[in-house]
């Protein structure tokens, strides 16, 4: 399978399998122009026509690190989950994911806002067929690009000193980080549990860029941040645990987590 799948979602299976061979000549021609995005499929992995298509295939192949063109409309009943519903379960299952709306109706952009879907763009039916190549080009381009940046920070690494021993964890397993109860050491939180080193949250802020200061004493990994709440100032991590942040932190809050990382739910 790819290393970022692509899967199409349309009601419509004549516009779904036009879409996928679109993508399909994207593919080609973005590897032709740069071998770079040779991590590409050669081809669409897979078309459904519903929701229950897509989340089915998406559950049974463990999907991670896809690319998704969704249709927005998906059914022209009412109570019948739409694409906004789909993107939802997505993300929920693939944070990761890069979503593409493909819609008829621009009527529907302002709901993908509103629960936050985080697309990264919106492609209209009624364009050209060489305008709509060319904006899937550009998505993809654009897709790819942050999968990859999102994938080699999974690559880098954090280094502690723990007495003698110099100790590393991937970037993207640190939780957070916060001044510990003994004097002159950090209590740091992972996803494969704690641990303590000698230093301050100063100290640590300064050689670990990936990680957002929210208060004296706490560093959070915006990547691991399930849930913010603005109104108790709390927030709370994919392991379920939660801090509070600062009165003085709430603007770094907003600006350098709620606004960049759009799959961060609001309470």
């Amino acid at each position: 399978m790819s290393k970022f799948p692509i899967i199409v979602c349309d009601d419509d299976k004549d516009l779904a399998n036009q879409m996928a061979k679109n993508i399909n000549a994207s593919i080609q021609d973005l590897i032709d122009d740069n071998e770079g995005y040779a991590e590409l499929n050669e081809s669409v992995t897979f078309v459904a026509n519903d929701f229950a298509q897509a989340v089915g295939y998406i559950v049974t192949n463990d999907i991670k690190n896809g690319i998704y063109f969704l249709d927005i409309e998906l059914s022209r009943e009412s109570k019948a989950k739409n694409g906004v519903d789909l993107a939802e379960f997505i993300k929920k299952n693939d944070k990761n994911a890069q979503i593409i709306f493909v819609t008829a109706y621009d009527k529907y952009a302002p709901l993908t806002y509103r629960r936050r879907i985080g697309a990264i763009d919106y492609i209209s039916k009624s364009m050209s067929s060489d305008k709509i190549i060319q904006r899937i080009e550009e998505t993809l381009r654009n897709a790819v690009d942050n999968l990859s940046s999102v994938c080699q920070l999974s690559k880098r690494d954090f280094t502690y000193k723990v007495g003698r021993r110099i100790l590393k964890v991937s970037e993207n397993e640190v939780i957070f980080i916060e001044n510990s109860t003994i004097q002159h050491k950090v209590h740091m939180v992972t996803k494969h549990g704690e641990i303590e080193f000698k230093g301050n949250v100063g100290q640590v802020e300064k050689r670990a860029p990936f990680l957002t200061k929210v208060s004296q004493s706490y560093l959070v990994n915006p990547i691991n941040i399930k849930a913010i709440d603005p109104h108790s100032q709390t927030i709370t991590f994919n392991n379920n645990l939660s801090i509070k942040y600062s009165r003085g932190y709430k603007k770094v809050v907003n600006d350098e987590i709620i606004e960049k990382y759009n799959d961060i739910n609001l309470i």
